[in-house]
């Protein structure tokens, strides 16, 4: 799996699942791990959001077959590299302030 973060609007399998879900986010906090912030969060696919326990929080390597590519635009592209340059810092903040609490 390459390491590009995927649009929103994707569709994958997760490693280990049935069920196919859908990207809606990206650096994703969850209530599993506090302060990990996880690559995405989706939504079970074809039911989007039903409710705020059927979120799904994953990261890039848990994504075994992407089944359908989300919109790609200019726009798209510039806020992934973006996105990915910030992405690190993030991260390692929110691990930071998981510590000092």
């Amino acid at each position: 799996m390459e390491n590009r973060l995927l649009p929103i609007g994707t569709v994958v399998q997760l490693k280990e699942s049935t069920a196919r879900v859908m990207v809606a986010g990206y650096l994703a906090l969850g209530p599993s791990r506090p302060g990990y912030v996880w690559d995405y969060s989706g939504f079970k696919y074809p039911l989007g959001y039903v409710k705020d326990d059927e979120v799904y929080c994953f990261d890039q390597d848990q994504i075994e077959t992407v089944l359908a590519l989300g919109y790609q635009d200019m726009e798209q592209f510039e806020f992934i590299a973006r996105l990915e340059s910030a992405a690190e810092k993030v991260k390692s903040e929110a691990a930071l302030e998981n510590e000092e609490e």
